[in-house]
Formats: structure tokens, C-alpha cells, sequence
């Protein structure tokens, strides 16, 4: 059942994909032409049966199946939904050609390789709540990067005095830059939200807590201070250009590795 609602997932995935290479090309050429509905169509008829795919895989008779593929599979249908709800404000659609062949990957990662872990102790709905903020605020920091990106290839060819056919299809530098702060906010309230309710979980049920399981942690809150300093800064010296690429890179490959820690741990441990 998973794999009939996986593939054409993947297939209109990556239809869009192609759409929304023709259009940037088409923008670089000197043709502006807007994100139009068919683009939309079809990433929402993807998410659709991604999202089928995802609640076949994880929601099983014996409970709820949370294995690396499963999360990594939600982390690609969430950052699509979100990219596609920022579309109604934000011309971000360039970040699809990353983000929707990403989903793509993870669903069909998850459709060969199933998780078996499953939860059903007492404590596993405020865990699988826990996750769930976790990996949402993943997603954002994972847009965050990518956009980050997209304003270091702005930033650099806007120093070299070279505005080429890319320059020419992405939006105006400062929007980029207003779009990524924007996300980086978001991602550090949900990122907040996950450490309390972190905290929150080992203080009703710290015997489920491993060694391993409290660096990662710690690794989270480095992450957390990170953005947090990046924000203050933000806010209180006007940070920007490359020195906001350096802090939102930074803080995200140190989010990534303790999530990628995290999922190692527990499937160990499981």
C-alpha cells in the first residue's frame, strides 16, 4: 500500500521540480514569469500522497513506527508544506529544486527501508509530541541553510560586480535576507519548544534516559545558543550578508548532528 502511494509521490515530486526549473530559466532569460497554479497542483497533489505514504508506514496495528527513514521522511514532506505555504508571501520557490527532489529521496528511502521501532510505552505520546516540534523545527533550519545559500550566491556575485542570468531570476537580496530571518525565528521558537518539552519528558520519566542520550542533548543546546546569538545579534548590531551565513550554517550542522546522533542512539538502544 506504502509503495502504490510512494511513486507517483515521487513522480509529480519531481514534475514540479522540472516545472520550476523551466520557470527560473525562463526568469533569467528576461521573462518573468510567476510560480502558477500548475506548479501548485502538483506539489500538493505530491504532499498529499506523501503525507498517505508517511501515516501507512508509521501508523501500524502493533503502534506507532518511528525509524530513522520514517523521521527523515516526515522532515521531507514537512519542509515541502512549508515552502509551499511560503509561497502565498514569498517568491521561494527556487527552493524547490532542492527541497522537492529531497522529499522525493526520503520517501523513497523510507518505502525500501521501513523503520521497526515502535512506541507504546506510557510516556511515548509526549515523546512522539516531543519529535514531532523536534523535526518540524529541523525543517525550518533545514530551509533556513538552504536559504542561507542562496544570499552567499547573491552576496557573491553582487561582490564581484557580476549580476549573471542567476542573479537575475532570484529575488532581490534584502527579501532573501528578510525571508531567511524570518524562518531562523520560527525554527528557534519551535527549537525552544522541543528542548522544554525535552526537559519536560526526562523529568517524568528519567530512568528512559541513556548517557548518550544526555550529550546529545547538550549538542542541542549548543545549537540553540547558536541561533540565539544570531538572532541577539540581529537584532542588536544588524547582522547580516555573510556573517549571518556563517551563524545559520554553523547552527545547523550542529542541529544536524545531534539529530543524526539522536536517531543513531535510539535505534541502538531501542
Amino acid at each position: 500500500m506504502q509503495l502504490a502511494l510512494a511513486l507517483p509521490a515521487i513522480f509529480l515530486y519531481l514534475i514540479c521540480t522540472q516545472q520550476i526549473w523551466r520557470r527560473l530559466r525562463s526568469r533569467a532569460a528576461g521573462v518573468q514569469i510567476p510560480c502558477g497554479r500548475d506548479i501548485a497542483l502538483l506539489w500538493i497533489g505530491a504532499l498529499v500522497l506523501h503525507a498517505l505514504a508517511i501515516y501507512t508506514g508509521i501508523v501500524t496495528p502493533q503502534g506507532i513506527t518511528l525509524g530513522i527513514s520514517h523521521a527523515f521522511s516526515l522532515v521531507g514532506w514537512l519542509v515541502a508544506l512549508i515552502v509551499l505555504i511560503a509561497l502565498h508571501s514569498s517568491p521561494v520557490e527556487n527552493l524547490g529544486l532542492i527541497l522537492l527532489p529531497f522529499a522525493a529521496l526520503t520517501l523513497a528511502a523510507e518505502s525500501i527501508f521501513p523503520g521497526t521501532r515502535v512506541l507504546d510505552r506510557p510516556g511515548d505520546l509526549l515523546l512522539a509530541t516531543h519529535i514531532f516540534i523536534s523535526l518540524l523545527a529541523y525543517s525550518l533550519f533545514l530551509i533556513a541553510a538552504l536559504q542561507s545559500g542562496v544570499l552567499w550566491l547573491q552576496d557573491r556575485q553582487l561582490r564581484n560586480h557580476r549580476p549573471g542570468a542567476l542573479l537575475r531570476a532570484l529575488p532581490p537580496l534584502e527579501h532573501t535576507e528578510s525571508v531567511l530571518f524570518q524562518i531562523i525565528g520560527l525554527g528557534f521558537t519551535l527549537l525552544t519548544v522541543a528542548i522544554v518539552s525535552g526537559f519536560v519528558y526526562v523529568s517524568e520519566f528519567p530512568a528512559s534516559l541513556h548517557p548518550q542520550q544526555i550529550i546529545l542533548f547538550t549538542i542541542f543546546l549548543s545549537s540553540w545558543v547558536i541561533f540565539a546569538t544570531l538572532l541577539l545579534g540581529r537584532w542588536r548590531f544588524g547582522w547580516r550578508g555573510r556573517i549571518a551565513i556563517r551563524w545559520t550554517l554553523s547552527g545547523f550542522f550542529v542541529l544536524l548532528l545531534a539529530y543524526l546522533g539522536t536517531e543513531i542512539a535510539v535505534t541502538l538502544l531501542a
